[in-house]
């Protein structure tokens, strides 16, 4: 070897040596593995190059700071490594000898712990550092992380295990069909072992003649081709059965194929299962789109006979029925029919019919049905011409070869029964099995039915006693805010289900406000009871009176209402006869009124007469007596005619207490309002329209025609007054029977026929308190000087004086009616 220091001179030497170095240190920093130096026997970390910073994330002032070897592994790595180092230093480092080197290089696995605590595996590989006796002082440490060949390597350890247990076949091929793998599910499918499989084609699976598909299917999958498909393979033993094969190529990665996989399994059950599941699902689907539609539509018949149809259907049968289980009083079943069908028999249609109504019974227990009807036993006959329970069929019966029937029972009771014919091969064990969930539907379908029919008949007797006590049932849902009136009559009550507004539409508008804070005050508790009188709109728009009563009867987990039922009570006579009583009342205490008030005006405007008539004579002296004083002269014609003024008011009391009328006069009501309708039309028209409607026959009463038409024309005059913005009064006339019971007249009015003059308004109505003080004397709604109050008073007490009465009825905002009732005269025609 030549030595350095013949290179050249110590100068270039020690140059070369600082450049060697300098790219030594560079080629080690730069490694494109991770290198570790660690101080023996501290193993204090001396370096790390820059893959090594990267890797685990120490910089030089962490070195600097103190980084040792424990840190840098996982505790059982550091002990693997400790043990190596113990084993290779003990021999001879130990006892004060060189160290002796081993052959060949030694890969070990660890795991690397980065500053941050995060753990990856890596391969390491080492080296001791020796000073000049060959002692060791240090390790150098080459390592690379191998986390994604660690993940692959696991990954390739999994689908290998799953592979190895795998229950389904699992079979490589190469491109030319020799089998390369054949997993233990695959000896289990096919009884061949994997050493006798390996290395051959696939051939000897398929079944005799077949064995050319296995060519096809490898060359369509060498080509990339994946395929699914059910076909047939055969076992070892020789027998065949169905498989499900999934066949797809493997590819390398560049995309190319080089073997082609596949999995197999045997679904010769699963088909057989999957066969009869679909038969049972269509049943089941069937089941509950029947139980559906009943609910829906409630139309059992329907339901039945698509129930029916489907079974016949899945049963291969050629026709059959559904019946319902009745009794009689005695005790004994009968059988009536809910579906018929013999489709497939078509030429047997028109037999079917009369069997179809529902008033058609079937009660012969001499026959293959009526042996179920009597014992609730399943009958089974396939070969019915020799079955000693056949009893025969009618005439025009479609031929009957193969029977089944069976009972349909609901909490142990036979309740009904179903039976098919005509099943190719006849009917088992098997096909009542299947019957089973058919037979529970149609069990369930059959109470429904009875509930419904009970249901029915008690609601239509309930219904009949509600309607003769004018009472209605009803029921608040509070989650959709729904109201149902299910028995009962009330008027104005909506049909069926409705939402709460539209029940409320039938509430007096005036009403409506009160009704719905009532109900929503009881759903929030703040009353143990719903309890309300309020006025209903019946159509027609009749107005009349109902008494709604309810509590909360169904609440949430969390106590929230649900639901609140009650009654509705049409209390429109109680309130009719309440408000005749208080007309009555209201009359009554108007003509006692009026009749004090009558006896003293009567007295005081008398004696005042006397005294106006003094004064008037008086002031007529004295105004002959004054002297030609134009001053003096108008004052006293200023009081004659304030006593004149005096004298009329005073004529006007004497007509209201004392009304003076002729009875020797036959009045001809017709021709009194044509003659009073002339007079006033002047006074009212054409702001306000007059309309007279004429009654039938002839009217007339004994009295005077002059003190009726006063009465007459004061009241066309109010109406008007009534009506600022204009409108229509409508004048009629009608007889009416005057009995116990009265509404326009007070108690103390004789019995008998009367004549009834109403004159309506279209105005702005009478308020109820003003309306009591209508008749009183002096009382008036007007302005100064537009009225003295005596003009109805004065009108009611010449109706009284012809042995009649005027009422007024009114509300405000739809105008005022006042009656005008005159004892029919009797020697008259009246009508």
């Amino acid at each position: 070897m030549t030595d350095v220091t013949s290179v050249g001179s110590a100068p270039d030497s020690q140059q070369r040596l600082a450049a060697l170095a300098f790219e030594y240190e560079q080629f080690r920093y730069h490694l494109p593995e991770g290198l570790i130096e660690l101080e023996l026997p501290s193993t204090r970390v001396a370096y790390l190059n820059r893959l090594a910073e990267v890797l685990l994330g120490y910089t030089l002032e962490d070195l600097l700071a103190g980084v040792y070897g424990p840190q840098l592994v996982d505790r059982e790595s550091w002990e693997r490594l400790g043990a190596i180092l113990e084993r290779d230093l003990a021999a001879s480092t130990r006892r004060g000898q060189p160290y002796e080197r081993r052959p060949g290089q030694q890969l070990h696995r660890v795991i690397a712990i980065r500053k941050d605590g995060g753990p990856f595996p890596a391969e390491v590989q080492g080296s001791y550092i020796l000073d000049e006796r060959g002692v060791p002082t240090g390790v150098r440490l080459l390592f690379r992380d191998v986390s994604e060949r660690a993940a692959r390597e696991s990954e390739h350890a999994r689908l290998a295990a799953i592979v190895a247990s795998a229950q389904d076949a699992i079979v490589s091929r190469d491109l030319d069909g020799r089998i390369l793998s054949w997993n233990a599910g695959a000896e289990r499918l096919y009884g061949w072992t994997a050493a006798e499989m390996i290395g051959r084609t696939a051939d000897v699976l398929a079944p005799p003649g077949a064995e050319g598909e296995v060519a096809e299917l490898t060359t369509r999958v060498a080509q990339g081709e994946a395929l699914h498909l059910v076909t047939k393979r055969r076992r070892r033993d020789g027998t065949v059965f169905d498989a499900e094969l999934a066949l797809f190529p493997v590819r390398n990665a560049d995309g190319t194929v080089v073997a082609i996989g596949g999995i197999a399994r045997d679904v010769s059950e699963t088909l057989r299962t999957r066969q009869e599941l679909e038969r049972t699902n269509r049943l089941l689907a069937a089941l509950t789109r029947a139980q559906s539609d009943f609910i829906r539509e409630g139309d059992a018949s329907d339901v039945f006979r698509a129930l029916l149809e489907l079974l016949i259907e899945l049963t291969e049968s050629e026709y059959g029925f559904i019946g319902e289980v009745l009794r009689r009083p005695d005790g004994t079943p009968y059988l009536v029919m809910h579906g018929l069908v013999i489709s497939a028999v078509s030429e047997f249609a028109e037999f079917a019919q009369p069997y179809l109504a529902n008033d058609y019974v079937f009660d012969n227990f001499g026959t293959l049905f009526g042996h179920t009807l009597r014992t609730g036993e399943p009958v089974i006959a396939n070969e019915v011409a020799s079955d000693p329970r056949a009893g025969g069929t009618p005439p025009g019966h479609p031929p009957l070869r193969h029977y089944l029937g069976v009972p349909i029972e609901s909490r142990g009771e036979l309740v009904g029964m179903v039976g098919l014919a005509n099943r190719p091969g006849g009917y088992s064990e098997a096909a009542i099995a299947f019957l089973r969930p058919l037979l529970t539907t149609c069990a369930t379908l059959i109470e429904a039915v009875r509930s419904e029919r009970q249901r029915r008949e008690e609601e239509a007797r309930l219904a009949a006693a509600l309607d003769r006590s004018e009472l209605t049932l009803w029921e608040w849902d509070l989650r959709d805010d729904t109201f149902f009136g299910f028995a009962g009559g009330a008027a104005g009550m909506p049909e069926g289900r409705a939402p709460v507004a539209r029940w409320l539409e039938c509430v007096h508008p005036l009403d409506r406000a009160a009704v719905r804070a009532a109900f929503e005050a009881h759903a929030r508790g703040e009353t143990e009871r719903l309890e309300i009188e309020h006025r209903y709109v019946a159509p027609g728009g009749t107005i009349g009176w109902a008494l709604t009563r309810g509590r909360v009867i169904e609440r949430g987990p969390s106590g929230v209402p649900l639901r609140v039922a009650g009654t509705i009570l049409d209390i429109s006579r109680r309130k009719e006869a309440e408000l005749d009583r208080e007309r009555l009342e209201l009359l009554v205490r108007q003509a006692q009124k009026l009749e004090s008030l009558g006896v003293l005006a009567g007295g005081v405007a008398h004696d005042f007469n006397n005294l106006l008539t003094a004064v008037l004579g008086n002031l007529y002296l004295l105004r002959q007596a004054l002297p030609p004083d134009r001053t003096l002269q108008e004052l006293a014609d200023d009081a004659r005619h304030a006593a004149e003024r005096g004298a009329e008011l005073v004529r006007r009391l004497l007509a209201f207490g004392r009304p003076e009328v002729e009875r020797a006069e036959l009045v001809d009501l017709d021709a009194l309002i044509a003659e009073a309708a002339a007079l006033a039309r002047p006074m009212v028209e054409p702001r306000v329209r007059l309309i007279v409607r004429r009654g039938r026959g002839q009217a007339r009463v004994l009295g005077s025609a002059v003190a009726l038409e006063q009465v007459l024309v004061n009241l066309f005059v109010n109406a008007r007054d009534a009506m600022p913005e204009g409108g229509v009064i409508t004048v009629t006339r009608s007889l009416t029977e005057l009995g116990t019971r009265r509404r326009w007249a007070p108690p103390e009015l004789p019995r008998g026929p009367y004549h009834v003059i109403a004159v309506r308004d279209t105005g702005t109505g009478i308020p109820p308190d003003i309306l009591e003080k209508i008749f009183d004397p002096f009382f008036t709604t007007k302005p100064v000087g537009r009225g003295s109050g005596l003009g109805l008073p004065t009108a009611l007490a010449i109706a009284r004086a012809h042995g009649g009465w005027l009422s007024a009825e009114s509300t405000p905002g739809r105008g005022s009616t006042f009656r005008l009732l005159l004892p029919a005269a009797s020697d008259g025609p009246t009508g």
